[in-house]
């Protein structure tokens, strides 16, 4: 008997298989794609989590392997493109960590209840370990000592996921179900089990369900209750109005479904998925549809606020990782999101009408998530050089010019002032009936004029929950677009051939927001408050078209 073959027989009566013998000893010989998988029983003892770095032992990329890239030779590596995501830094997030702070400051009687919400999604390793070890929602100082929450949501939240009760009430507001089983669920068949126990202890299963929206939506539906109201308060619902949607692959799919991870997860088409720890090629089957962890979202401000504040955050991720996650969700934003048309231009000498028909292409209202998030229509009419009408202009702080108060904004079916503006957004109201921007606070819609999904029904799932607010009179908004008329008295001057030109623009954390943290005295609305003034505050563009109206006879 040769020394592979007897180290093969020792690994096997650990119950390990010939993969772990390929991975040590740097065999070219390729592992069975369905070698037998000793089912040891998983270890109960012990962390149920493990810090990414771990996983990039055999999930990043090295220079002696081909594992993990591009036809480019570009890293597409999980460990890589998932350390410059919001997820990766959902601890290290500083408008988060200011929102928390102020709302603890504002109701310090509620500092346990806010803090339990929030880190079960921003801190779930800290939150589910402690939940697991059958002890209290872990505090904001606790968390901040460990390790494991200054992860984010890291490698083993979601991959250790069971999807019992996904798509249900109880697993919102970051109630995964997670158990300390050692089991790690990925999308692909016969995973070779041997490497991933000898390094981590987990044991590699095959699990479709990691591919399931119902496993973003866990988070990505968040109820918060203000306190002494009678109801919830629905703060996010990304999850819900997917579902009732064109795109919802729930309960059959169809040619138009998409899931959350097709939109947000790139395909990098076939690779291996793993490389050996020194740093050579695994040589495991090659798996095809691999998905990147990029989790292209539409929050590229937040990843220049950490690119350009990283020392001081803590932020881990490599600069290359930070600007191509931010290309990324900038490319995802332009060009994947949304379509805009000028139609039915109508010109006399004295006025100008024309209609203004926004697309939504996104599975999901838009915008969507965190409520801070707005986009409108910038309008501007131009004759040659000189500009004769706009609507939805901003100034270098990013607020709207003409609009004296944001959140009083209404909807509007037809716009014919300067001062008014087309604002697709969530404003919500406190108890005493006035615009907040404390998610601890919010009991009622004053306006969600979001953009509706494709396919959102009145009779659909969760219509009550995701209905617009505000809208009424508007018979051009429905499901998946609106559409603005645009009535302007021209002046004199607008000779000749006229210019419109249509931008839907987008922010994420707009003035007013971040305005409700200034009168904060806490250290971390202080230090967002400084990273947020200094930075740049050019809105996205998400669709832009041009149109030319001949002059008039």
């Amino acid at each position: 008997m040769n020394s592979n073959a007897r180290i093969a027989l020792a690994l096997s009566a650990l119950g390990l298989s010939a993969a772990v013998l390929a991975c040590a000893s740097g065999s070219t010989e390729p592992v069975p794609e369905s070698a037998p998988a000793i089912d040891v029983a998983p270890a109960q003892s012990g962390p149920a989590f493990m810090a990414g770095q771990r996983c990039a032992l055999c999930h990043s990329s090295s220079p002696r392997a081909n594992a993990m890239k591009d036809r480019n030779g570009n890293d597409v590596s999980p460990h890589f493109t998932w350390s410059a995501t919001t997820m990766a830094n959902s601890f290290r997030d500083p408008y988060w960590r200011a929102q928390m702070a102020h709302e603890i400051e504002v109701e310090p009687q509620a500092k346990a209840a806010i803090e339990g919400l929030c880190l079960r999604c921003h801190a779930p390793m800290a939150s589910h370990q402690a939940r697991l070890d059958g002890l209290a929602p872990p505090t904001i100082e606790a968390a901040s000592a460990d390790p494991l929450a200054q992860d984010g949501v890291s490698c083993t939240v979601c991959h250790q996921a069971n999807p019992s009760s996904f798509g249900r009430p109880e697993s919102f507001s970051g109630r995964l179900d997670i158990r300390n089983d050692k089991r790690i669920y990925g999308p692909f068949e016969n995973p070779a089990p041997g490497p991933m126990r000898m390094h981590t202890g987990y044991t590699p299963t095959h699990g479709e369900h990691i591919s399931e929206s119902g496993l973003c939506g866990s988070c990505h539906t968040l109820y918060t209750q203000a306190a002494g109201a009678d109801q919830p308060f629905l703060e996010q619902a990304p999850y819900l109005e997917w579902r009732n949607s064109v795109f919802s692959d729930e309960g059959g799919a169809s040619e138009q479904s998409r899931s959350c991870t097709q939109c947000h997860m790139p395909n990098n088409g076939p690779m291996r998925i793993a490389r050996m720890p020194p740093g050579g090629d695994f040589n495991i089957r090659v798996r095809d549809n691999v998905r990147s962890h990029t989790f292209v979202g539409g929050n590229a401000f937040l990843l220049d606020l950490l690119a350009a504040n990283a020392a001081e955050l803590g932020v881990t991720a490599s600069p290359d990782a930070l600007r191509a996650a931010a290309q990324a969700t900038r490319a995802q934003l332009a060009h994947e999101t949304a379509r805009i048309e000028v139609q039915h231009v109508e010109r006399t000498a004295t006025q100008l009408r024309f209609d203004v028909q926004v697309e939504n292409l996104a599975g999901h209202k838009l915008p969507s998530g965190y409520p801070s998030r707005r986009a409108w229509l910038h309008v501007e009419v131009r004759a040659g050089s000189t500009l004769v009408f706009t609507s939805g202009a901003t100034d270098d702080d990013g607020r709207l010019l003409g609009v004296a108060d944001e959140f009083a904004e209404p909807h509007h079916d037809t716009i014919e002032r300067t001062d008014q503006v087309q604002i697709y957004e969530m404003i919500a109201l406190n108890a005493a009936g006035q615009p907040t921007t404390s998610l601890a606070e919010m009991v009622v819609h004053r306006k969600d004029t979001r953009l509706l999904p494709r396919g959102w029904r009145e009779n659909g799932p969760h219509a009550d929950e995701t209905r617009p607010v505000g809208i009424e009179g508007d018979g051009d908004f429905a499901d998946g677009r609106d559409t603005v008329h645009y009535s302007l008295a021209l002046p004199a001057s607008a000779a000749g051939n006229l210019t419109v030109i249509a931008r839907l623009e987008y922010q994420t954390i707009p003035p007013g927001w971040a305005d409700g943290l200034r009168d904060s005295k806490t250290p971390e609305a202080q230090t967002f408050l400084r990273m947020y003034d200094e930075a740049p505050k050019t809105a996205e563009t998400l669709a832009i078209t041009a149109t030319i109206v001949p002059a008039t006879n």
